[in-house]
């Protein structure tokens, strides 16, 4: 195989994979194409994030062919809303997450718990320490 055509697999590799990962990164993949009873149409509302990390290369030693390629991808979709769509108007209705919008203030909280903790924690052990040498220095003083 000629080494143009040996490029062109590894990048047709590529490209499959970047086309793969956009195909899945829509919101009718994963929650449906819109309904439609009667004059009203609802359209599902997503939020898609799509990660590709891609890579290829040739080398130049003489019996391995050295050409190739690979990636990988990843797509996240979170519901977000629909859209009501009537001859009159159109709405667009969110979906609440509030798992989602506790994560910070939960985490927030935790982080400083924990930081009081151990400044309590570390300051008991340096009074605890202190005490045990004045003891010492006590002890040692009326023998």
């Amino acid at each position: 195989m000629a080494t143009q055509d040996r490029r062109r697999g590894s990048i047709a590799a590529l490209t499959s994979l970047i086309e793969s990962t956009r195909s899945l990164a829509r919101a009718s993949t994963v929650f449906g194409d819109p309904v439609t009873s009667g004059a009203t149409t609802v359209v599902p509302v997503a939020r898609i994030t799509s990660i590709n990390t891609i890579g290829g290369g040739t080398g130049r030693f003489p019996l391995s062919g050295g050409d190739g390629g690979g990636g990988v991808g990843l797509v996240r979709a979170r519901p977000s809303g629909f859209l009501v769509v009537t001859p009159d108007a159109v709405s667009f209705r969110a979906i609440r997450q509030p798992a989602t919008k506790l994560v910070l203030p939960l985490a927030a909280v935790t982080a400083l718990a924990a930081a009081r903790i151990v400044t309590v924690s570390v300051r008991e052990s340096r009074r605890r320490r202190r005490v045990e040498a004045a003891r010492a220095a006590a002890e040692q003083q009326h023998v």
